[in-house]
């Protein structure tokens, strides 16, 4: 074999691994991978929380082993300690089977709840200047819930119908008090996850 017919069978090989590497992913398009790749880790803590507690209604044990494997990873908090948390009931229903929680948390805050139909809750959260901030949602169902951020003077300051399209990212040029505010526009309640990180 020449140098020349060697090249051609190099760049055939190439092409095929690179066909193989695309059909390793399905029939997923690129778009969708790349836009995975960018969540960020708020809406990623949104979208776990959302999927252990629809595996643990549906009692499926290796779903729930996998959302809560990934909650961990992520060192999520409760944004409110005295508010109920669903993570300690989800773990013990798949005891030895989820690596332990270590240390103290410092990773994203998680608040969970419920909504009825037309209903609205509100949540105030202190973020500090110059500092990147993220706030996600995730919901069951997915797509009735919406997000909307305002500012100390009630200026909007970012809004997400659904909210588990995209999250709002921003960084206060003040330290200020925002209110996150969530409404539930379907006609069923929806049970949602909302990350602040």
């Amino acid at each position: 074999m020449n140098g020349r017919q060697w090249g051609r069978t190099w760049g055939i090989g190439l092409a095929g691994a690179a066909l193989s590497g695309c059909a390793a992913h399905g029939s997923e398009p690129p778009a969708a991978r790349t836009a995975a790749a960018a969540e960020s880790r708020a809406s990623q803590l949104a979208a776990d929380l959302a999927a252990a507690d629809t595996a643990f209604e549906a009692q499926d044990r290796p779903a729930l082993v996998a959302a809560l494997t990934r909650i961990t990873r992520r060192s999520a908090r409760p944004l409110d300690p005295g508010a109920p948390d669903p993570v300690p009931l989800w773990r013990a229903a798949v005891p030895g089977d989820v690596p332990p929680l270590r240390g103290r948390a410092l990773g994203p805050g998680y608040v969970r709840g419920t909504l009825a139909p037309g209903a609205a809750t509100q949540l105030e959260q202190l973020f500090l200047s110059g500092q990147a901030a993220t706030v996600a949602a995730n919901s069951r169902p997915r797509d009735d819930l919406r997000l909307r951020l305002y500012d100390a003077a009630g200026k909007l300051v970012c809004e997400r119908a659904p909210a588990s399209a995209r999250d709002c990212r921003f960084t206060p040029v003040f330290t200020q008090r925002y209110r996150i505010e969530l409404n539930n526009a379907g006609a069923a309640s929806a049970h949602y996850y909302l990350v602040v990180d």
